[in-house]
């Protein structure tokens, strides 16, 4: 049978609303392809009382707790203090957490504090666990039966110590041996709405199967569970969807639009060079978070100002005074003059209206142009955002992403060519 998990998350800044906590959410995801489900997420201060109280009412119900937060040197780290006072423990200097924590330092050419050596203690009794990415062990403890897993709070640590020691422990006590049949699609260029309704136009109703969305900017998450259809049911359900999607489905693994253009433009043998005003950089910031982008990006533009839109990218001054910067012809002599500038396949532009400030009648907050420029010609793309300025970058920058992957796979890119 399977176990039954919950999780505790401790820190203040959680409730104040000074810190968004997303651990539940990246905990049940990798659960979910277990075939486990997180039962109880429950969230306290950094309060003895309240963390002794909560860990103890998780292990009542729970054969497996997960702790989190509360880790570090600071006064407000006291998840160990709690959980030592619960199991009539006391906290100890784990030695080999105390060695890699000191190399650690040792290879970021600082020294190690007595307050930062804090960071190395258990509660006995416990296994310590290895932190790839932080200063702070995890740690495995095993009491009347059930198990509790205490990791660090930042989200790269916890996701490091539950995907490198969590996880297999699960695995390797035989939880999960009903893993969750599914098939992800990552679609951009249709609303959830109008997804749901393509496939009802076209009898999509497999028997056995639950259907899920979600969103996010610029891209909806499709699901297919099998609840009760057979693999081969699920594979022509799949092969449907991809279909009647076609070209809007981006990627079926978890991949980023910039990885997934990112290795298209590898197997091309192609290059980019992207000038950007309303997104501010932050379009060429996405691609180079991608290893090795230096491949296939040459570099980016961040041409806020007219002026620099003029010296640097060639920009015509009668183009601006007459069109504004937020057209298409400036869009589109943008993408061109970065392709020339930097001598690149292809050349990827945006500017427009981020707001909440700088809109008109004519052209409203959220009015963004995207261009790509290659040898062939330049396709440029009016587009309307809805919301706040982050959320109208984020889309822009993802809209522009998109444009380039139908592009290189030779689709349509729903726009105007010069």
């Amino acid at each position: 049978m399977n176990p039954s998990i919950e999780l505790v998350s401790t820190g203040s800044e959680l409730l104040s609303g000074r810190t968004v906590n997303r651990h539940a959410s990246v905990l049940g995801d990798h659960l979910r392809r277990l075939g486990l489900a997180l039962t109880r997420d429950t969230t306290v201060p950094d309060n003895l009382e309240a963390i002794e109280e909560a860990v103890a009412s998780a292990l009542r119900r729970a054969n497996v707790v997960l702790v989190s937060g509360g880790l570090g040197p600071t006064c407000d780290d006291i998840t160990r203090d709690a959980l030592a006072r619960l199991l009539g423990s006391k906290v100890i200097t784990d030695e080999a957490a105390l060695a890699a924590l000191r190399e650690r330092f040792a290879r970021m050419g600082r020294a190690v504090t007595p307050q930062a050596e804090l960071q190395a203690r258990i509660v006995a009794g416990g296994t310590a666990l290895s932190n790839s990415v932080g200063a702070a062990p995890g740690e495995r403890i095993e009491r009347d039966g059930k198990t509790l897993f205490v990791l660090p709070g930042p989200p790269d640590e916890f996701l490091a110590v539950l995907t490198e020691h969590v996880l297999p422990w699960l695995r390797e006590h035989g939880a999960g041996s009903g893993a969750l049949r599914e098939r992800m699609f990552l679609v951009c260029g249709l609303g959830e709405s109008a997804i749901m309704e393509l496939l009802e136009k076209n009898g999509f109703a497999p028997a056995g199967l639950d259907v899920a969305y979600s969103a996010a900017p610029g891209r909806i998450e499709l699901r297919l569970l099998a609840t009760g259809a057979t693999d081969e049911e699920l594979e022509r359900a799949a092969a449907q969807v991809r279909r009647l999607l076609g070209p809007n489905v981006f990627a079926e693994e978890r991949e980023t639009m910039e990885e997934v253009v990112g290795r298209l433009l590898r197997r091309c043998g192609r290059t980019l060079a992207t000038a950007e005003s309303c997104t501010g950089g932050l379009l060429g910031s996405r691609i180079t978070a991608v290893s090795g982008s230096s491949d296939y990006y040459a570099g980016g533009v961040v041409a806020y100002a007219n002026r620099v839109k003029q010296a640097v990218l060639g920009v015509e001054e009668e183009v601006l005074a007459r069109e504004g910067a937020v057209s298409e012809a400036v869009a589109r002599q943008m993408a061109e003059g970065v392709r020339r500038l930097l001598r690149t396949s292809y050349g990827l532009s945006i500017t427009g209206v981020a707001g909440p400030s700088g809109g008109t009648p004519e052209k409203p907050v959220g009015l963004v142009y995207i261009a790509l420029a290659e040898t062939e010609g330049t396709w440029v793309k009016a587009n309307r955002f809805d919301g706040p300025r982050a959320r109208v970058r984020d889309w822009s920058a993802q809209i522009a992403l998109d444009m380039l992957r139908r592009r290189l796979l030779e689709f349509p890119p729903d726009s105007t060519i010069a």
